[in-house]
């Protein structure tokens, strides 16, 4: 099992550039002027979906399928650092497939059963964890101070970006989606199996 999909995420540490690749079993940072090892944290999972992201000097992956976590890691060793640098790990509604947000200090998860939770990204401080009910692939987003959550039946919950779960509004288009939603020029677009939608508010 082999495989994973995750996208490459280019960082800086203390001035220097790391190209970030999770993977089967470990994430490692390169040199991507030479492609050498910086460093690894190994892990149980594979087939690496979500894609990386990092904020607040740490590095937050989620390491896939088997047994899901999503780990925080100090981005500045050298060599094998698994027992070293993990900052803070997480296992309860952690995703194999949607990737993780981070905005301002809040990290918003979303697991494929449907549980989303909001993180202290810096400590790994759970500030809430809600049912939200369906499967999900989509990934959340944020746009205009809420925070959007697509499941896979097109249902969207739109929740205010904060450390109390509150919901905004519920909203279902009745068709499937495994495409993460996009916001820009004051719109809302999802692609479903059959459409792509432009929502926004009446001028």
């Amino acid at each position: 099992k082999k495989f994973s999909f995750g996208t490459p995420l280019l960082i800086t540490v203390k001035g220097k550039q790391q190209v970030i690749s999770t993977g089967s079993d470990v994430v490692q940072a390169c040199d991507p002027r030479t492609g050498k090892e910086l460093w690894r944290v190994r892990y149980s999972g594979y087939s690496v979906v979500p894609r990386p992201v990092f904020a607040h000097g740490l590095l937050i992956i989620a390491t896939g399928y088997d047994s899901p976590q999503v780990l925080a890691i100090r981005p500045d060793g050298q060599g094998d650092v698994t027992e070293t640098h993990i900052a803070w790990r997480l296992k309860a509604g952690a995703p194999n497939n949607p990737s993780p947000l981070v905005v301002g200090d809040d990290l918003y998860l979303v697991s494929d059963a449907g549980v989303a939770s909001c993180v202290d990204v810096r400590t790994g401080e759970v500030r809430w964890k809600e049912r939200l009910g369906g499967n999900f692939s989509a990934s959340p987003i944020h746009a205009g101070g809420h925070v959007y959550f697509l499941d896979e039946e097109g249902t969207t919950t739109v929740l205010k970006r904060g450390p109390r779960f509150e919901r905004v509004a519920r909203n279902r288009l009745d068709e499937r989606t495994l495409a993460s939603p996009a916001a820009g020029d004051g719109a809302l677009f999802i692609r479903t199996e059959k459409f792509l939608y432009r929502i926004q508010a009446s001028p």
